[in-house]
């Protein structure tokens, strides 16, 4: 009889916990809140200071040419596709491509991956 006693008094109190935990205030989206906020300023922060550090450099008489850059880099990355595809195509293996452009295996990998589908 002692043990029926023990367990309906730990029902009972299972239950009023259950209770209380639909009605409790969730602390977790606070947090989500407080966390999307402080990310958003340090966001902001950071653009402000690139903004001043290219007001600088303009100041200073640097050239400051970021658009040409990265089509620059696009243009690189193209023509590194097409060497790598056409080793490819003349029977070079992936780690021979690799060493004589100085890239990893994986992007090999991956550039003739791509062309393969395409093709195909």
């Amino acid at each position: 009889m002692e043990l029926w006693t023990i367990v309906i008094v730990l029902l009972a109190i299972a239950i009023v916990l259950l209770f209380i935990s639909f009605f409790a205030k969730d602390n977790g989206n606070k947090l989500a809140d407080e966390v999307r906020d402080y990310t958003l300023q340090q966001t902001e922060d950071i653009h402000q200071l690139k903004q001043r550090i290219v007001a600088l450099e303009e100041e200073l008489g640097k050239e400051v040419i970021i658009a040409e850059d990265a089509q620059t880099v696009k243009k690189i990355h193209n023509l590194t596709k097409q060497h790598i595809i056409s080793m490819y195509v003349n029977g070079k293996t992936f780690d021979e491509i690799a060493e004589q452009l100085n890239v990893p295996i994986t992007t090999v990998q991956l550039v003739v991956d791509n062309y393969i589908e395409q093709t195909v």
